[in-house]
Parts: C-alpha cells; structure tokens; sequence
C-alpha cells in the first residue's frame, strides 16, 4: 500500500492510496516511526482511499492510541462519505477528527477544543434509543437471542450497546421497530467494529453493525426518519 509522507508546518502527513485493511501494517509502522521521533502533529489524508473494512479500523485504532500514548493528535482528511458513513456506524466520528481542507485541517492544531467540536458536528448523526434483538446467522434453528441498545443508526447500519458480542465479520439476524412506526424492521448485518474500552468508554461494550442486506423500502424508511428526525433537532438548536 503507497504511502507518502510530507510536511507542512511542522505538521505530517500520511497521503495513502488504495485499500486499508489487514494488509495496512504499514500505517502503524509509519506512525511508530514518527512518534518515537518526536513527530507529533500527523494527518492521514484518505483522498486516494477507496475503503476501509473492519481490520483496517483496528489499524487506524491501533495508529490513533500510540500518538495519543505520546501525546500527540492525529486529524484525518478528505475521508470519502462511506467512510465517514462507517465511522458513524462504529461510533468513531466523535474520536477521529475530520476535514475537507488541507489547510483548515493543519490550522487546528492550534485550535480551541470549541472549535474542534463545531467542526465535528458537519457530520450529523443520529442518536437514537431503539431496542434490538439480535441472533447470529447459523445453519441451527435454534440460535440464542440476544437483546441489546441501539444507541445511533444511519443508513448504512446501527451500533448496539450490549456485553453479548461476536467476532467481527460475524452476519447477524436484526429486528427492530423505528419509531412511529409498527412494522418490525427485519435486516442483516455484519459486525464491523467492536468497542475500544480506550476509545469509547461510553459505548463499551458494543458493536457497530454494517448493513449488508436491505430492501429499498426498508432503507428509504431509514433514511426518511433519520432526515426528519435531524432536520427537526437542527431546528431546535437554531431555535
């Protein structure tokens, strides 16, 4: 996997192509090397990047807690919408930090964390409290179910609060009702991330749940309540 490294004011970045997934060492070599060098202020820019699976989050996690365990930042640039739509799914939009401008993304090393929040917040998500129940997809009839949270949802999938997890890429059997509506929303999906306890401690332990079956109507509902429902809460905070 390409990687170029530059540097401008006093800042790195990492311009990576392709795909990062398990084969993505690199990335965390690379920021070993930084790190131990004294090199503190690193940005990944995803501009060439055409997917992230589940083992490239564990990369980018593991990446992220070694400049944070030497008390650097890392900000992440030109992230691709399903992408950042992934992140939202595993709840990490609120721990990386993201940009569409090279220059504003350097410039916010020297940020308030005021600032910094506002700008995570171009991308909305909804938080939501939905009951699921969840069963992983087996030859046997007679799979235990399990109950757990819903704590956000999107298009692409929904992240589940519960201590009862499986290993990630494991195809779960999903029912759940939106809100307003009686219907039981059946789905499947695919765990694609398992709680940081070091990330995430709010949303440990969890799991963020990726879509991989839905029908048109399904996703159109999804979609709907979710544009309503952000739609409506902006309007009370401008209010």
């Amino acid at each position: 996997m390409p990687i170029r490294l530059r540097e401008e004011d006093n800042v790195h970045i990492l311009d990576i192509d392709g795909r990062i997934d398990i084969n993505s060492s690199e990335i965390i070599e690379m920021v070993g090397w930084l790190v131990n060098s004294g090199k503190l202020n690193i940005i990944f820019n995803f501009e060439n990047v055409d997917m992230v699976d589940y083992n490239g989050l564990s990369i980018l996690a593991i990446a992220y807690k070694n400049i944070v365990n030497h008390k650097g930042k890392l900000k992440l640039l030109n992230v691709p919408v399903s992408i950042v739509e992934m992140f939202k799914v595993v709840k990490l939009e609120t721990v990386f930090e993201l940009y569409t401008d090279e220059e504003t993304a350097i410039n916010s090393f020297c940020e308030s964390e005021a600032q910094k929040l506002h700008l995570r917040r171009k991308f909305p998500r909804l938080d939501i409290h939905l009951i699921v129940k969840y069963k992983m997809i087996a030859d046997t009839k007679n799979a235990k179910v399990f109950e757990g949270n819903v704590l956000n949802i999107s298009g692409a999938g929904i992240y589940i609060y519960t201590p009862h997890t499986f290993p990630m890429g494991t195809l779960l059997d999903l029912h759940f009702s939106i809100p307003g509506s009686a219907a039981v929303l059946e789905a499947t999906g695919r765990i694609s991330w398992l709680a940081d306890k070091d990330l995430q401690p709010h949303a440990y332990p969890g799991m963020g749940i990726s879509f991989s079956h839905l029908t048109a109507e399904k996703e159109r509902a999804i979609i709907d309540f979710i544009d309503k429902n952000v739609t409506h809460r902006a309007d009370q905070a401008d209010g």
